[in-house]
């Protein structure tokens, strides 16, 4: 076994919530850099492939190359029987919704249950978005703080407009899911991961 080259490793997330909420617009800031105010419905779902280097976190302290394949998927509630199949292979997710529409954030509860039922226990976070919509000093953060608590899972508020957390967020679910790689499966060979 080479123990100096990266490991890679692959995993699938996908990137959920009601249509509008801007998470389309959040991975195109991530991946891309750029931002677009103009709205266009995702239809079906779109994969995005991003690999993260991260330096000594895998399980023997070893290079990891992180290869996240991000699943966005429609928002459409009409469309959920398709929602179940996207889902299926996820290895986590970002459940996202707009801090100036509050029925997003309570439908978060919604997409977490769902996907969960799929999935099971896997790494999630809540990305509220649009906050550069918002004067945060203001803003209250009950709702999505009472969703976070009961999922038990945390939350980032981000703007796709602004930047702000949007390399944050994919970090922070980057490192959950390299943490629960299992011993087993870290030493396959990549072939074999991929």
């Amino acid at each position: 076994m080479d123990t100096d080259r990266p490991k890679e490793v692959l995993k699938k997330v996908c990137l959920l919530g009601d249509p509008a909420v801007g998470k389309t617009s959040l991975l195109r800031k991530y991946i891309y850099n750029v931002f677009d105010d103009k709205y266009i419905t995702s239809i079906g779902t779109k994969v995005t492939k991003k690999v993260m280097s991260m330096p000594g976190m895998g399980p023997d302290g070893r290079d990891v190359n992180l290869t996240m394949l991000v699943w966005d998927i429609l928002g459409q509630r009409e469309m959920a029987r398709l929602h179940n199949v996207f889902y299926q292979g996820g290895e986590g997710a970002f459940i996202v919704a707009d801090c100036t529409r509050v029925d997003t954030i309570w439908s978060m509860r919604e997409w977490i249950s769902a996907f969960k039922h799929i999935v099971g226990e896997v790494p999630i976070v809540l990305l509220l978005n649009k906050t550069d919509s918002v004067d945060l000093s203001k803003y209250d953060s009950s709702p999505i703080e009472q969703v976070s608590k009961e999922a038990g899972v945390s939350y980032l508020l981000t703007s796709a407009k602004s930047g702000d957390n949007v390399e944050l967020a994919f970090t922070v679910l980057a490192r959950v899911l390299v943490k629960t790689i299992k011993s087993a499966d870290y030493y396959k060979t990549s072939n074999e991961n991929l």
